[in-house]
């Protein structure tokens, strides 16, 4: 990698304390205080241009979310800056002076943080175009949180439309997590994060009277026999070093104590690292449904919903991504040892340009800073900002030649 540009990262540092970083938790709370919850997030997108076109930097034509371009050096590749800025559908619990306005929607993620911190840092960029070796993109994307419409998918056809895809060299996202100390910046190679598909299975069997077990078919039966065999599936016949989930999250079945049920709905999630095993999970949940009904002369019906492939990190990318994190933040940089079982959108840029998601540490017991994400009591120590601000700029900074031109 070429040599680090500190004293760029001194300078915002020094913008930070001169004022930066005060705007950053303004602008959070503002978000945090309007949240939009998947692609309802005009209010905050209009926020954003506003802001974008403050700090005179170049707001794009796009229709959905909000892409904005800082010129650097050279023009012919960029490096692209990732937020999401869509809240979740839950009522907040938290009694602070930023709480929702917004009855049943609440920024319980940290989107509202990640959006402040790249507008922060598209404050700091913007005035120093000549420290930058090529044009940075700011994405700024609804809906990672879904539920109907992905926000990444759309952000790609909005940047494929404009012809900007092909121009982006790296990507970067990041991600506050109360599972780490305030400030602490991790990333690994390879996979981060998990695939996530959900499904949905209905057992058909003959219902009636339950004295008469033996003219009956019990749905309730079966599904429990579904049940058992998923876990004993998985605990045998996937790797126990393959980090992988298949969890029922309902069971529906029955109308009375006395009667034998004739149909049984279960749905659940799957959760993998690796695309094969993803696959083989697939498979064999149709097979061992099919032997379950074969037995017992019954029927199914399966719905299965594909969700988020695996999140992998280029190794390029994460390795810049590393030796810029010990360079800007020094002992507060980690490497996470494993990969998590959380699922981000991110991944969709990632099958398709070289990138890199971080988590950034938001925890801080001492004031009462641990609640987990989509918790409705959620919130942050907004004194990482200054390490995400920092790794944002320094991540534009320093875009290594070979990356903009390999």
């Amino acid at each position: 990698m070429e040599a680090f540009n500190a004293a760029f990262c001194r300078t915002v540092e020094k913008e930070l304390a001169e004022g930066v970083f005060d705007e950053v938790v303004a602008m959070r709370r503002y978000i945090h205080a309007h949240p939009g919850v998947g692609t309802d997030t005009g209010e905050t997108e209009a926020y954003v241009r506003e802001k974008l076109t403050e700090y005179g930097v170049t707001v794009l034509p796009a229709r959905t979310g909000v892409l904005a371009v800082i010129s650097g050096r050279s023009h012919e590749k960029m490096a692209a800056l990732r937020a999401d800025m869509d809240a979740l559908p839950l009522r907040e619990e938290n009694d602070v002076p930023y709480r929702s306005l917004y009855e049943g929607k609440m920024h319980a993620c940290g989107h509202d943080a990640h959006t402040a911190m790249l507008l922060g840092a598209a404050k700091i960029l913007s005035g120093h175009r000549e420290e930058l070796p090529c044009d940075v993109l700011l994405i700024f994307q609804p809906s990672e949180e879904g539920p109907t419409v992905n926000g990444a998918l759309e952000m790609l056809k909005e940047t494929d439309r404009l012809g900007l895809t092909e121009k982006i060299c790296v990507i970067f996202g990041q991600h506050v997590f109360n599972n780490a100390p305030t400030g602490r910046v991790g990333t690994r190679m390879g996979a981060l994060a998990a695939s996530a598909d959900t499904f949905m299975i209905r057992f058909i069997g003959c219902g009636g009277h339950c004295s008469e077990p033996h003219l009956n078919v019990d749905a309730l039966s079966l599904g429990v026999r579904f049940v058992d065999a998923m876990e004993s599936f998985m605990s045998r016949r996937v790797d126990p070093l393959d980090s992988a989930v298949c969890a029922i999250g309902s069971f529906h079945a029955g109308t009375s104590h006395n009667i034998v049920p004739e149909t049984a709905e279960l749905s659940g999630s799957i959760r993998c690292q690796r695309e094969e095993t993803r696959e083989l999970i697939k498979t064999h949940l149709r097979r061992i449904a099919e032997g379950v009904c074969h037995g017992w002369d019954a029927d199914f019906e399966l719905k299965f919903m594909p969700g988020l492939p695996v999140l992998v990190n280029d190794g390029a990318a994460a390795a810049y991504a590393l030796s810029v994190a010990r360079q800007t933040v020094g002992r507060d940089y980690y490497d996470i040892p494993t990969p998590m079982m959380y699922a981000e959108d991110f991944c969709f840029y990632a099958q398709r340009i070289p990138a890199c998601f971080l988590n950034l540490g938001t925890r801080n017991e001492e004031k009462g800073f641990v609640e987990k994400n989509h918790s409705p009591r959620f919130d942050i120590d907004e004194a990482a900002f200054t390490a995400g601000v920092k790794m944002l700029c320094s991540l534009a900074a320093n875009v290594p030649e070979e990356m903009r031109h390999g």
